[in-house]
């Protein structure tokens, strides 16, 4: 909740093989936004995070809603593929 906040930044679970180009790209059109930065990391247990810091004119705490939202209203195997394409396109 600090990132998304302070830093007007989410923080996504990507393909560790998606580079900083591919999260900036998917997310954008995923989510029709603008994207400042991408910083990455791969987590002790293999996984790779994402911190997508959006545009100044465009709110992360917003976005986190209508994501979260999104999410609820669908079954948990097809919230799993979603989060799959963020990093296949």
């Amino acid at each position: 909740m600090k990132k998304i906040e302070d830093n007007n930044t989410l923080v996504f679970i990507v393909d560790v093989k998606a580079n900083k180009h591919q999260i900036k790209q998917a997310v954008k059109k995923l989510y029709d936004i603008d994207v400042a930065k991408v910083n990455t990391l791969i987590r002790p247990d293999g996984e790779k995070k994402a911190y997508v810091r959006l545009a100044p004119d465009y709110d992360a705490l917003d976005v986190a809603n209508k994501v979260s939202f999104l999410c609820c209203e669908l079954p948990h195997h097809l919230v799993q593929v979603m989060c799959l394409l963020v990093t296949k396109t």
